[in-house]
């Protein structure tokens, strides 16, 4: 061990046992000699380290990039983005457009079957002949022998959508309603 280390050891070790026993603490007078020795060694030691400190380099840390979050995926995006591409005039809308209404009308089907408690049959039966709502433009979205309401019609001529559009929203609208509100 370094001699400064000992000294201080041996100095904390001797003040605990004049703490203990009274008769060390007596025996031991401070004059002041001894107290201005011991100033002079706590001023030296301050110097020293003020000037261990001074010749150190200060290094500032680089906090770096923060954290960038992955983007998540949206429930029903992917939905969202199918519409998109079915109400716009782009070519192969027919597949696409079909597909989407079989998927709506599966869930419609589902959500007719357990609001009714009945049958997947006759709720299949009650959407394809549009009976399952009491909106026109949802109902005509699945039964092909009901055309859309002239307002319907009118609406999606002035806005520029199509009749599509329009009885999509409906439908899904509808199927939120007989769902409580779940999209």
């Amino acid at each position: 061990m370094r001699p400064l280390t000992v000294a201080g050891v041996a100095a904390v070790a001797a003040g605990l046992f004049a703490a203990l026993d009274r008769g060390i603490a007596a025996a031991v007078s401070p004059t002041s000699a001894v107290v201005t020795l011991l100033g002079v060694l706590g001023l030296a030691q301050g110097v020293r380290y003020v000037n261990a400190r001074r010749d150190r380099r200060q290094l500032l840390t680089d906090p770096g990039e923060p954290e960038r979050r992955a983007p998540a995926t949206v429930p029903g995006s992917a939905l969202d983005e199918r519409i998109a591409q079915v109400a716009s005039p782009a070519p192969g809308g027919y597949q696409s457009r079909r597909d989407l209404r079989g998927r709506v009308r599966e869930a419609a089907v589902v959500a007719v079957a357990r609001d009714r408690n009945c049958a997947r049959e006759a709720a299949a039966e009650a959407v394809d002949d549009g009976t399952w709502t009491d909106d026109p433009a949802a109902a005509a979205f699945f039964d092909t022998r009901t055309g859309y309401p002239v307002r319907v019609r009118l609406v999606a001529g002035v806005r520029g959508r199509s009749n599509y559009w329009y009885g999509l929203r409906a439908a899904i609208d509808e199927l939120e309603r007989i769902d409580g509100g779940e999209p």
